[in-house]
């Protein structure tokens, strides 16, 4: 704006020297050609500015008016008699036409702007970039930070009563993956603690830890938590005031089991009658598969060996992820592995060879390991040969669904559904209960096989209580 108002004033000043003023045409025709220079000037500066938003600025420069309001105008009017003098005829007005047309160019600017805004708001590209800076990498990372203080908490407060680092650790190994969770719990605690204006010494000085906990989980509800997140946090912070030496009496008191009722309830399953599929469907694609190793990918591979052995040893994803694997001199393989959810956790299961070779897991086992070179022979058992590391358990999970989905099982039904199929199977071939108990490995193996795994209709019962004479 600075250049073009400057170009204004030696315009003016030309045609206040000029003798063309005399001459009515000629001072029209040199006015148009003034113009004409002045608009191809100002269209240069415009797409300048606009670099590659040409399309832009035609369309704004199409909507520029040679003459502005009369607000504006009046006022570039008062502008240019000061500036050309009062020698010029009300006739001569007509050369208003271009400062007019500078003059506006400051809202004409503001669209522009408001414009080219607007353009890089609706820009798909833009628009990826805000959900970027939204993405879950700025939650993954509040999540880390909560956790980490979550953690320094925990490691405080076992200082406090004198633990080593060494025990310290050994405290928090016991746990497995359940740490990874509780650190997230007590780091929400440590937000909500340090919010109310409190400091980690006044956890020491607390003398009734029911309380703390049950304005804790009073706070989640307001603050509309899910229940299985209030239900982890009276878990997680019951067990820190017990690690700080309280009882389980006084942690776990009736007010907070009344508090509790409603998250804890409506945790519980629902015990529903549905069908599920038949094991049979999956055992007849890993016999497909056994057809032609050589040319199954490493995923498809991992996939099927996983789905063998859940199939016939009705072991949980995580107890398969834990596993080693052991050859025997007669071409039977062990499985050991830790069971949390037995009064027994060690538990060793063995492979023997089945009547069908092809969905055998000790089949699956053996050709697994041969696809390793020498080197790979003692890594662990689920050693990734592509990747050079041990798969984690979201990419077994993977490798089951993808097993799962290419024999036709619809997407509803979980990993854990093998586990379920293979029980149901096993109760309608007419396996007895001691069989099933021992077979699925549960410690209160009635109730829980019932409740659980059990997947078979009561519709025949139904049919032959509709019979009568």
């Amino acid at each position: 704006m600075a250049g073009i108002l400057w170009r204004l004033r030696n315009l003016s000043r030309y045609l206040r020297g000029s003798t063309i003023l005399t001459a009515n045409a000629r001072f029209n025709r040199l006015i148009r050609q003034q113009e004409k220079s002045e608009m191809s000037k100002i269209r240069w500066y415009q797409t300048r500015r606009l670099g590659r938003e040409s399309r832009l600025t035609r369309n704004i420069l199409a909507r520029r008016t040679p003459l502005s309001s009369s607000s504006n105008s009046n006022n570039s009017c008062s502008f240019i008699k000061s500036q050309i003098g009062e020698s010029l005829s009300p006739n001569s007005y007509t050369l208003l036409a271009i400062p007019i047309m500078v003059a506006d160019t400051n809202s004409n600017d503001k669209q522009i702007d408001n414009s080219r805004q607007e353009l890089k708001n609706s820009s798909p590209r833009r628009q990826d970039e805000k959900t970027k800076t939204t993405s879950p990498s700025r939650l993954d990372d509040n999540l880390r930070d909560r956790g980490d203080r979550g953690e320094r908490l925990f490691k405080w407060i076992l200082k406090q009563r004198q633990f080593t680092d060494a025990a310290i650790e050994q405290v928090i190994q016991s746990w497995f993956e359940a740490w990874q969770r509780h650190r997230q719990q007590i780091g929400q605690f440590e937000e909500f603690w340090t919010r109310e204006g409190n400091k980690w010494t006044d956890l020491m000085l607390v003398l009734d830890p029911e309380a703390v906990i049950s304005n804790f989980v009073a706070q989640l509800k307001a603050d509309e938590a899910t229940n299985s997140n209030i239900n982890n946090c009276k878990i997680a912070i019951g067990m820190l005031f017990n690690m700080q030496g309280f009882s389980e009496v006084k942690v776990n008191g009736q007010a907070l089991k009344q508090t509790m009722k409603q998250p804890s309830s409506a945790l519980r399953k629902e015990h529903k009658e549905e069908p599920i599929y038949k094991l049979d469907i999956l055992l007849k694609h890993l016999q497909s598969k056994a057809q032609r190793l050589d040319q199954l990918p490493e995923m498809e591979f991992m996939g099927s060996v996983i789905s063998s052995i859940m199939a016939f040893a009705t072991l949980r994803l995580a107890e398969v992820h834990r596993d080693t694997a052991t050859p025997l001199p007669d071409g039977a393989w062990q499985l050991h592995t830790i069971i949390r959810k037995t009064k027994v956790p060690k538990t060793t299961i063995t492979f023997r060879p089945l009547c069908n070779r092809d969905i055998c897991p000790m089949f699956w086992l053996s050709n697994w390991f041969k696809r390793r070179n020498k080197k790979q022979q003692n890594q662990p058992l689920w050693w990734h040969k592509s990747r050079k590391k041990e798969a984690t358990y979201e990419q077994l999970y993977k490798a089951v669904n993808i097993i799962m989905q290419e024999a036709g099982i619809e997407k509803q039904n979980t990993v854990i559904s093998i586990r379920k199929s293979s029980i149901t199977k096993d109760i309608d071939q007419r396996a007895t209960q001691q069989q099933i108990n021992r077979f699925s490995m549960h410690a209160d193996g009635a109730a829980t096989v019932q409740f659980h795994y059990d997947m078979n209709l009561n519709d025949d019962i139904r049919e032959r209580l509709a019979i009568f004479e």
